[in-house]
């Protein structure tokens, strides 16, 4: 690709850069939202990242739509196109690495919370031996005489 080329698709490398780093960032957000008790953030986080996802859809397709009207193959890239390609190709591991982490939190919180649900609706055998010693019936009554 020509240095033509590499300057056309900089502006699309530059804005995917962003939002993966913007991934990362709503990622990190629903991390420490994770666990609380209000889930408004959490869940305020991963609409933004749906939103972030879908402008960086349309960003590749732009920048494999100007790659193609270049008539760009992958063993025709210059070293700049290399360079931008590699820059991308860092940006979209570590936003990935973010994902992945999301999820596995997610998934032990998701995990946790159903462990404690279905902890609830067992029985807990000490409270029900407790229950049973503390229902014996005492008598209403106050004696004067001891």
């Amino acid at each position: 690709m020509s240095s033509a080329g590499t300057s056309a698709i900089a502006p699309h490398i530059e804005a995917a850069k962003r939002l993966l780093r913007e991934l990362e960032e709503q990622a990190e957000i629903a991390l420490r939202a994770l666990g609380q008790d209000n889930s408004e953030e959490f869940l305020t986080a991963v609409a933004g990242r749906d939103h972030t996802l879908a402008m960086l859809d349309a960003v590749v397709e732009a920048l494999a739509h100007e790659r193609g009207s270049n008539g760009a193959t992958s063993t025709e890239a210059d070293p700049a196109t290399a360079q931008l390609l590699a820059e991308i190709a860092r940006a979209a591991a570590g936003a990935l690495e973010s994902h992945d982490q999301l999820a596995t939190q997610t998934r032990r919180e998701r995990d946790r919370l159903s462990s404690a649900i279905q902890r609830n609706g067992r029985p807990d055998s000490v409270a029900n031996q407790y229950g049973l010693t503390s229902k014996l019936q005492r008598p209403l009554t106050i004696s004067i005489t001891g």
